[in-house]
């Protein structure tokens, strides 16, 4: 095999790593040649053999040694693009940029397509504080790369530097391309949460700056004061924006629930009852409203006036998981198990790790007789249960409940 021909076997395997940066996953390139093409020199022979202990080396994670490896190769055939670019990978873990910049321009210099280099050199750049030149080399990356980590990595610097100059247009595209193909991720999820919430916060700045005395930024501090706990404070801040603008969609409904969330008292749920009746007057179709008076005529102890509500706020949405837990109960408490786990089932279709609904189905095959039935959705409740618990009270601050959720706890002035 001529060194030409070593140089082809090593350009045709093009990628620098398998899965992106992780360094056991390296692929050599050029390394399988030597068990498909005879060596025709001592010098072929040589880079071939260096190529193999450096794919060992890197497997069993002994980086100094794989360096050493390229090096010897590199001073046998100093113009091996593959050589320098996986001499830089090495650089590049070791969190040494600049000297994996230069490795992976050297590569670069000496074979233009390998585009795995070009991303890392880009990173590196980034990396190093060079968006100048990293910027341009990123976003050509992003676009074209595999779906590997390497391509997270990308995205990630390409946020980090929309996001701090305000291209938020970019961000959010660039995030869309992430969650698509990395929907589990947790720097994807992280920077998802973090993103929006970059974006809420500039957005509140600029209405404090327009708006300080509209309906909107009242409105906007309610929902804090509620994330806090504070329910007094937004029930408060809830009636000055609708001093303000009377007619808002959904801030009758929204002081409702804020209500209710100070009190269980009686006098206190008609007050929420006028704020929810006088939503729906001026919008009929606000489903969220008709699932609170329904909560309401629930703790009254009338089930067939909270299963009117609950019924008809299904029929508004048909996706509306806790008008179903809702409805569900009342078929429970009506002795209709049968209908209950209609409702349940519906309501695990549309969100299947929903635990409450688990729980209220095995009570509801509990009053059939169906044991075993009973018996799996409980088990089910429990492991979701233990999953979320260590995060439910972060979750609750950070999130915001249009609606009073079902819950499996036990319930004030229970019918």
């Amino acid at each position: 095999m001529t060194r030409s021909g070593s140089r082809a076997a090593i350009r045709n395997s093009r990628s620098l790593v398998k899965h992106g940066l992780r360094l056991t996953s390296v692929i050599i390139l050029g390394a399988l040649a030597a068990s498909v093409l005879p060596a025709q020199n001592d010098r072929e022979n040589q880079i071939q053999n260096h190529y193999r202990r450096a794919q060992e080396a890197l497997s069993a994670n002994r980086f100094d040694e794989a360096e050493n490896e390229f090096r010897a190769i590199i001073r046998l055939d100093p113009k091996l693009a593959a050589a320098h670019a996986n001499l830089g990978v090495i650089h590049y873990a070791r969190g040494n940029y600049s000297e994996a910049s230069k490795c992976f321009r050297e590569a670069l210099k000496l074979d233009p397509s390998l585009s795995k280099a070009e991303n890392f050199l880009g990173v590196s750049e980034a990396r190093q504080g060079h968006m100048a030149e990293a910027l341009p080399i990123l976003e050509k990356s992003f676009k074209n790369s595999a779906v590997d980590e390497l391509r997270i990595e990308t995205g990630l610097l390409l946020l980090e530097n929309y996001n701090d100059t305000f291209k938020f247009d970019k961000a959010v595209a660039v995030l869309q391309s992430l969650q698509h193909d990395y929907p589990n991720n947790s720097e994807v999820l992280y920077h998802t949460y973090r993103l929006h919430s970059d974006i809420g916060a500039k957005a509140l700045a600029e209405l404090v700056r327009v708006a300080p005395d509209s309906a909107r930024l009242h409105q906007v501090t309610a929902e804090l004061l509620e994330s806090e706990g504070d329910y007094v404070q937004a029930v408060d801040q809830y009636r000055r924006a609708l001093k303000v603008n009377p007619k808002m969609a959904g801030l009758h409904r929204a002081l409702g629930v804020a209500l209710l969330s100070t009190s269980q008292e009686e006098t206190t749920r008609q007050l929420a009852q006028r704020e929810f009746e006088m939503e729906l007057a001026a919008n009929p179709s606000d489903e969220y409203s008709e699932y609170q008076l329904g909560e309401i005529y629930w703790l009254r102890h009338e089930p067939e006036q909270a299963r009117r509500h609950f019924t008809r706020a299904v029929e508004l949405r048909s996706g509306f998981v806790d008008a179903l837990l809702a409805l569900a109960k009342v078929w429970g408490f009506e002795g209709q198990p049968a209908k209950q786990v209609e409702v349940l089932s519906d309501a695990l279709k549309i969100d299947p790790q929903n635990e409450v609904a688990h729980y209220r189905l095995a009570q509801a095959y509990t009053q059939m007789g169906r044991k075993e039935d009973a018996a799996r959705e409980l088990v089910e409740f429990k492991k979701l249960r233990q999953a979320s618990a260590s995060i439910s009270s972060i979750y609750q601050q950070v999130r915001r409940r249009p609606i009073t959720e079902q819950t499996v706890e036990p319930e004030p002035d229970k019918p």
